[in-house]
């Protein structure tokens, strides 16, 4: 059960204090370790392509949005790195190597009103191309969306109204086009967009 999965929890300076079930670790409100991987390719026009998955677990505050391919909790006897192999395998379906993933850094942020009130949060970026139609769906990833970064950073800073793309969600057997605008992103608070906007900034720097 995953409530009974056991988390690591630190203090503010990012110490490692001790460990606790997930239960115990939302209800004290204690900081913990998250991880986020996201995928980008660069296509043969040379722009930057970036996987995004729709939020499709039942119960999920979220639940329809778009966020970055895999993410999740890092279970006490990982280092975030195997969480985030482990994240990508569970949400997408694809095994990563170490050598797949780039580290993009951390960053820290409450939410008092949610679930996960307190979390350090890791970010990678999957440099191994994967294809949209190779995404595997799964109870947290209904669907899979890829947009070309530029617009959807346009997106995630208020500069763009709508970003076309192609998608597929459960169901169906091809890719269609798909326009994304600011509602799927509409549901997070600030300090979570600004975790899109930063991830994809990060993404134009390495892959450029």
């Amino acid at each position: 059960m995953r409530e009974r999965e056991a988390l690591a929890f630190f203090d503010a300076a990012g110490n490692l204090l001790g460990v606790k079930s997930r239960a115990q670790v939302h209800r004290d409100g204690d900081w913990h370790w998250l991880v986020f991987v996201w995928a980008a390719r660069v296509d043969e026009a040379g722009r930057i392509q970036v996987l995004l998955q729709v939020r499709s677990r039942p119960g999920d505050p979220y639940l329809g949005s778009i966020d970055a391919p895999a993410g999740g909790h890092v279970l006490a006897a990982e280092s975030h790195l195997q969480g985030a192999q482990r994240e990508f395998a569970e949400e997408v379906g694809i095994e990563l190597a170490e050598e797949d993933l780039v580290y993009l850094g951390e960053g820290k942020l409450e939410n008092p009103t949610g679930v996960c009130q307190r979390v350090i949060e890791h970010f990678y970026l999957c440099k191994k191309p994967v294809l949209l139609e190779e995404a595997r769906y799964s109870e947290e990833a209904g669907g899979f969306v890829e947009v070309e970064l530029e617009g959807f950073l346009g997106l995630a800073e208020g500069t763009q109204k709508n970003v076309k793309g192609l998608g597929r969600l459960a169901g169906q057997r091809e890719a269609r086009e798909v326009e994304l605008t600011p509602q799927a992103l509409a549901a997070y608070q600030e300090g979570m967009r600004e975790d899109f906007r930063r991830g994809l900034r990060a993404i134009r720097s390495t892959l450029r």
